[in-house]
């Protein structure tokens, strides 16, 4: 039998551990600096580099990419395009809110200008007149942006949003370019410094297992963004109708599915027409890692737009970490889309296309790096950089 006295020893030594092990399981965990460096390719730019910094807090389980970080970013290419950009993205934060502010400058100084339509002029022409320089215009950019979502029930999300953007739009001067061509035609007449003023808001419907790296479960979105004119230099209206589905074929193999409708109405100058629908952070081009990825980045450019692709994803290393994965993965894709401008007939003939392979290395829930290479029926091989899926 026990005595007394060992008793109440062990009920002491229980009455100072139990609260100090409660205490320390309320207490938040310090947020993690990092610093990360990638280098980066596409066939516009070139080669260049990406810096991240910040403070990132601990992942929690479940299937958003981040909790929360404080992000410091910057680029730079041997075109001359650099950038930087902070922002506090917070998706996992709170239970049923999501929060998005950000602020940056991005400076692209050979800026993708094909002209407009589904057939614009090819970038394999190689005339001393018709180099890649014909066909590029400089733009700045200064962008601040805040982004909210709420969960209304279930997988349904609520999502608002503005965005301010200064824009800053120049032909190259010197030689002539395709955009000195249409402006003489007048096709435009939009360069120069702008504001613009965007509001957005719509549903999302959401059961993805996860959000950066999906294998099961569907991704909905009804968007509508709206250009104010009185705040800014353009009245226009822009919808987005979007859906992404997730089959498992086993342990470590996907099938991804994608199909996204964008459609305009306005006054939309060319430099926002390049710019993409999203329910979260800005994307641009149609010709991108998340549109045709393996061709030029903004290569075809009109409002309206249609798009569709296809993965095959397989997990060839998954080291699965508490709340923060390694993951090798492979993958086979194909894409078709195309453009139209305002009074034409949507249709699908004239498709563009491309398929590829490539590969990420996922060394996060929401973090990851690879390369895309393939052929397309514009210029044939093209291969780039990516910081995510296409989708």
């Amino acid at each position: 039998m026990r005595s007394p006295a060992a008793a109440t020893l062990v009920a002491a030594l229980l009455a100072c551990t139990i609260p100090r092990l409660a205490l320390a399981q309320d207490e938040p965990e310090p947020w993690l600096f990092r610093l990360l460096a990638f280098p980066t390719y596409n066939g516009l730019e070139g080669i260049g580099a990406s810096l991240l910094t910040g403070w990132r807090a601990p992942a929690r389980p479940g299937p958003v990419a981040s909790t929360a970080a404080v992000e410091i970013t910057g680029r730079l290419s041997t075109s001359g395009t650099r950038g930087a950009q902070v922002a506090f993205d917070a998706p996992g934060l709170w239970r049923s809110w999501r929060l998005l502010v950000l602020a940056g400058v991005d400076r692209a100084s050979r800026a993708p200008y094909f002209g407009v339509g589904n057939d614009p002029i090819p970038d394999s022409l190689e005339t001393p007149f018709y180099t890649k320089r014909y066909f590029r215009y400089s733009l700045t950019r200064t962008t601040a942006l805040v982004a909210a979502q709420r969960r209304l029930t279930g997988p349904v999300r609520l999502h608002a949003g503005a965005q301010y953007r200064h824009y800053r739009a120049l032909t190259l001067g010197g030689d002539p370019t395709q955009l000195d061509a249409d402006l003489q035609a007048g096709l435009h007449a939009d360069t120069g410094s702008f504001d613009g003023l965007e509001l957005h808001g719509g549903l999302l419907y959401d059961t993805r297992d996860e959000e950066a790296s999906p294998s099961r479960g569907v991704f909905l979105e009804a968007l509508a963004a709206r250009g104010l004119a009185g705040a800014g230099d353009f009245r226009y209206t822009r919808w987005l109708i979007g859906a992404r589905e997730f089959v498992p074929l086993g342990e470590f193999t996907s099938l991804g599915f994608r199909q996204s409708v964008e459609l305009a109405d306005g006054t939309l100058p060319f430099f926002i027409a390049y710019e993409r629908i999203t329910s979260w952070r800005p994307e641009d081009g149609f010709g991108s890692p998340t549109t045709l990825r393996v061709h030029l980045p903004g290569r075809f450019l009109a409002p309206n737009r249609a798009l569709a692709g296809v993965d095959l994803r397989y997990k060839k290393l998954d080291v699965p970490l508490p709340a923060s994965p390694f993951r090798v993965w492979l993958l086979a894709f194909a894409d078709a889309g195309r453009v139209w401008l305002d009074g034409e007939q949507p249709s699908l003939d004239r498709l563009h296309y491309d398929a590829g392979v490539g590969f990420r290395i996922q060394f996060s829930k929401g973090s990851m790096f690879g390369v895309d290479l393939g052929m397309n029926n514009d210029t044939g091989f093209e291969f780039g950089t990516a910081f995510g899926f296409g989708f």
